[in-house]
């Protein structure tokens, strides 16, 4: 009996310490999951309401937007100003993540991955390629926002999976 006893009170804390990383481990890939859900969402309402209203819809308050060429924008109200009138035309924008991470506290996460810009002229349609990084904030209500994201242009990326 004190064998028993002895060998529970030693294994005791490796069967919590071995419990406790398999939540942690179950948690951060619930929040991957949340974290790609929410992009998807971002995209879709890219498509169906225009970059633009997607942009300032899945945006924290304290949003940093990089563009190429220009100084970010800084804050949902510069962001707001910097897309007002705006309207949705007949470019569409569009992105699948290929990498999603996040940190061991659950609250913050990055997806990257392909976008890719379609437009219309009257000669032609023509379409854009690139990379995007988007740094993800969960929020007090348990949503998550951006906080940050960005992009470049990039050839057509039939290889990029073979990178990562």
């Amino acid at each position: 009996m004190k064998i028993l006893i002895k060998i529970f009170i030693l294994g005791l804390p490796f069967y919590i310490s071995c419990n406790e990383k398999l939540s942690v481990q179950s948690e951060i890939e619930n929040a991957k999951s949340e974290i790609r859900k929410t992009d998807s969402s971002f995209c879709i309402r890219s498509i169906e309401k225009g970059f633009s209203y997607a942009l300032i819809e899945f945006a924290d308050s304290e949003v940093i937007k990089l563009n190429d060429g220009e100084f970010p924008v800084i804050g949902i109200e510069k962001l707001k100003s910097k897309l007002a009138g705006r309207e949705k035309d007949e470019s569409v924008i569009s992105w699948k993540p290929l990498k999603i991470t996040v940190s061991n506290s659950c609250d913050f996460g990055y997806s990257f991955g392909n976008w890719e810009y379609k437009t219309r002229t009257l000669e032609r349609d023509t379409i854009y390629y690139g990379n995007y990084v988007t740094i993800w904030k969960k929020q007090m209500d348990g949503s998550w926002k951006y906080v940050l994201d960005g992009g470049n242009n990039t050839p057509k990326p039939d290889s990029i999976t073979n990178h990562l």
